[in-house]
């Protein structure tokens, strides 16, 4: 983006810097001339177009400046929502760690109990030809 605008404002600067040399001839200033406060009488037309450029410069800035100011309010808006939202999810993804690892271990004891419980059919046939102690 930053490429672009390069693109585009160095042809027109280079294009105001040409119009300003070239056109360089003392005019006077119409609501100016009669002031007592003001000193100079003619004034260089290049200072004047330098100015007014200087001018609508800021005074574009400005314009800008003030149409972005709902969107940088909804930005600081979503940024502090955004930092609460962050803090609600960091505690909630260790509250999900601690479940899952619950999980785990109940999974772990589930399997441990099902071992014991389980039908073998080699302890059995052991049972079978074990000699019990109250036989003897």
């Amino acid at each position: 983006m930053w490429l672009l605008k390069i693109l585009i404002a160095f042809p027109l600067l280079a294009f105001l810097v040409v119009f300003l040399v070239q056109n360089n001839e003392l005019v006077p200033l119409w609501p100016l001339t009669g002031a007592e406060w003001f000193p100079l009488e003619k004034v260089s037309t290049s200072i004047v177009y330098f100015l007014l450029f200087c001018l609508g410069w800021f005074m574009g800035r400005l314009s800008a400046w003030s149409a972005y100011a709902p969107l940088r309010s909804m930005l600081r808006k979503q940024k502090k929502e955004n930092k609460v939202l962050s803090k609600e999810h960091e505690k909630l993804n260790h509250q999900h760690e601690k479940l899952n690892q619950q999980y785990t271990n109940l999974q772990e004891e589930a399997e441990k109990v099902e071992k014991a419980h389980r039908f073998s059919l080699n302890k059995k046939i052991k049972g079978w030809f074990s000699k019990s102690t109250t036989e003897d």
